[in-house]
């Protein structure tokens, strides 16, 4: 068994990224890129636009590499429990002719509010104990190593560095959307373009991003991005945004969107860098700006800059055949307006949810972690932290318009403070059969804890 997955990590470590799809953030392969990322590898395609994907071009064995007139399928069924939830899920992904893909990974459940990024809507009646049923990942596309074209339902996450993006977070709802992604080497571009949701009262509601990134594919990666959020009453997809290297003010303020105005969209833009200064010290950040205040009138008037902002340092001192053990610190903040608009519906959330940071805005978090992974079965988290948040955060009231752009106490009104502390285990008995837990404390009188069990069956083919 340890045979099986020594030769698993050792494929996710060496085989390229280039040609790559979806992976579920709940399966190993998606947790260990991660962790070889804090470790120094995997940086050839180390970037700020997008997630882990799974590889179509497994290159650390010859005799597994795709023929290109085959037709390659795995499959995967699996039951997920945490504290007595169920989760029943399948998993799908084919290649074909080495460029073509399609995935598919739809999930039904029990207790929709018991699994993390899950947001299908509970029905009045169950089936089989089931009451609610969604799709999280699905799509098809083409990719090579310098195009990708995609049309899907999944979520994007920009930014740099584990687990501190701003704007986009890799653990929100699931949305519809398609992607243009182009490599030339050391310059990198993306493109997407969504649908969010419709509102009960017909407001349709869209989501556009576009970034461009340097990196030398050794050690440091830079990006700029613009995300936009628009919106309006039976409003149909913007023409206007579909240009992939327009830009919001440009269209905004030369009356080519399909409502004309400054109120119909909101915008925000983010630079992110990441630097590896050797293999085992990372340093991640990224600066994102809401609104610029620019004019000395409205300094004049109290008005302040729309931002926030995020920071990761991670070492990683032990790094052998058996162990790897990462160190962390990181601080996030997300300024009282930051992804509010003055219309509601263009604020950065989906389904009453945040589209970035899970605790919204008007917060401040920072953290201290450890990460273990013993090179096979085995992950390990424990975390320490302080976390603000403040009264205006979206958390509280999701499609509300900002109170005001006037500079305050931060964050602000009344302000939840909190002491914590957070501990996760991820097992994998067998190949198949992974045994997590965790538990979540803070000093406010929260005590928190969840064991679960993933079992699954996969099976591959090849035509």
């Amino acid at each position: 068994m340890k045979n099986i997955f020594k030769q698993t990590i050792l494929c996710i470590g060496l085989i390229s990224l280039a040609f790559s799809q979806e992976i579920p953030n709940e399966f190993l392969e998606f947790q260990v890129h991660k962790l070889l990322t804090d470790a120094g590898q995997n940086w050839g395609t180390n970037s700020s636009f997008g997630l882990p994907r799974f590889q179509s071009v497994p290159k650390a064995k010859p005799e597994n590499i795709i023929k290109s007139d085959s037709l390659n399928i795995r499959t995967r069924t699996g039951i997920f429990t945490k504290n007595g939830a169920i989760a029943f899920y399948g998993f799908g992904h084919f290649s074909f002719k080495k460029h073509f893909y399609g995935y598919l990974y739809p999930r039904i459940v029990n207790d929709p509010d018991t699994f993390i990024r899950y947001s299908g809507v509970p029905r009045d009646i169950t089936r089989g104990g089931f009451n609610s049923g969604e799709t999280d990942l699905s799509g098809i596309g083409f990719q090579n190593d310098w195009l990708t074209l995609q049309l899907g339902r999944g979520r994007e996450s920009w930014g740099a560095g584990n687990e501190i993006q701003l704007a986009l977070n890799e653990n929100s709802p699931a949305y519809d959307y398609g992607m243009l992604g182009l490599d030339f080497g050391k310059l990198r571009a993306k493109y997407i373009h969504g649908f969010l949701e419709s509102t009960e009262n017909d407001i349709n509601r869209y989501i556009t991003a576009r970034g461009i990134e340097w990196t030398n594919r050794k050690s440091l990666v830079i990006g700029l991005s613009e995300t936009v959020i628009y919106s309006g009453e039976d409003r149909p997809l913007d023409i206007g945004y579909i240009n992939p290297i327009s830009t919001h003010l440009e269209i905004e303020l030369n009356d080519r969107l399909n409502t004309l105005g400054t109120g119909s969209a909101n915008a925000v833009w983010q630079i992110s860098g990441d630097w590896l200064i050797n293999q085992k010290l990372r340093i991640s950040a990224n600066y994102l700006f809401d609104e610029f205040v620019l004019d000395k009138i409205e300094f004049d008037n109290g008005k302040e800059h729309g931002k926030a902002y995020s920071g990761r340092i991670s070492y990683t001192p032990i790094m052998s055949e058996t162990t790897l053990l990462t160190t962390y610190f990181s601080l996030l903040t997300v300024g009282t307006p930051t992804f509010r608009h003055g219309n509601g519906y263009n604020n950065f959330v989906q389904r009453n949810k945040p589209l970035g940071w899970q605790y919204g805005s008007d917060g401040q978090e920072f953290k201290l972690g450890l990460n273990y992974f013993n090179r096979t079965n085995l992950i390990a988290q424990f975390e320490f932290g302080q976390r603000k948040t403040g009264e205006e955060s979206i958390t509280s009231r999701p499609y509300d318009p900002y109170a005001d752009y006037l500079a305050g106490p931060f964050p602000s009104g009344i302000v939840e403070e909190s002491l914590f502390i957070t501990s996760k285990l991820q097992w994998w008995w067998r190949p198949s059969i992974q045994l997590n837990g965790g538990v979540d404390w803070d000093d406010n009188g929260s005590l928190q804890s969840f064991i679960g069990i993933n079992i699954y069956f996969p099976r591959d083919f090849t035509f």
